[in-house]
């Protein structure tokens, strides 16, 4: 599947290819999608081998290549993946960057301490595929940081109309842990946050 769609047929590839060149930026000028996406790191204390799955420009990958010993970001989106490497050629990182598709993992079993997800589960067709690849790569004790727009569990009125927007771009609301657990892993943590609770964060481990 080089192009994945989203549920009404969204090019994720064309489109994350297409902002590629601005989407820093924009992160930049929104504090509070920082804060979204970092509520992974107390999840993923330092350790040897972390995989990010979808790191857009790359800004939590060179977070976190500078304090793990090995960092690798997979992407599908040669350009986001261009972006991802000039950031880390800046501060004098290594680059450990695969372009590949998420469902079909070119990596080894058994050979991340911890993998990571920031808004991007959502936008891939194959939920379930994916978390089964990302639990084969993973060593046992390892855990999977997902954090992703949601349904909200209460159901209240703007966090539902939130997500039927993500929804009218192509993501696919889901429930992640149920999936998590459908494959062996154990949740250690499950929240909603963020404006009307429309966030949120889910932690596996094998």
């Amino acid at each position: 599947m080089d192009s994945p769609k989203g549920a009404d047929g969204f090019n994720y590839t064309r489109f994350y290819g297409a902002i590629a060149p601005v989407y820093g930026l924009g992160l930049a000028l929104l504090p509070v999608w920082r804060h979204y996406t970092q509520s992974v790191l107390p999840w993923l204390p330092p350790r040897d081998r972390v995989l990010e799955i979808g790191p857009g420009p790359g800004v939590l990958l060179t977070r976190l290549s500078r304090r793990d010993d090995t960092v690798v970001g997979l992407d599908l989106s040669p350009e986001m993946l261009g972006e991802c490497r000039q950031r880390l050629q800046r501060a004098g990182l290594p680059q450990h960057l695969v372009n590949a598709n998420a469902g079909q993992l070119p990596l080894a079993s058994a050979t991340f301490d911890a993998v990571v997800l920031t808004f991007a589960f959502s936008a891939f067709p194959d939920g379930a595929g994916v978390l089964a690849e990302i639990a084969r790569v993973l060593r046992p004790g390892g855990v999977v940081a997902l954090v992703d727009a949601c349904l909200p569990s209460d159901g209240n009125w703007a966090g539902v109309q939130l997500a039927h927007l993500w929804e009218r771009f192509g993501d696919f609301m889901r429930d992640e842990a149920a999936l998590m657990r459908a494959i062996g892993l154990e949740i250690v943590e499950c929240k909603e946050f963020g404006v009307f609770n429309s966030v949120r964060l889910t932690v596996g481990q094998k």
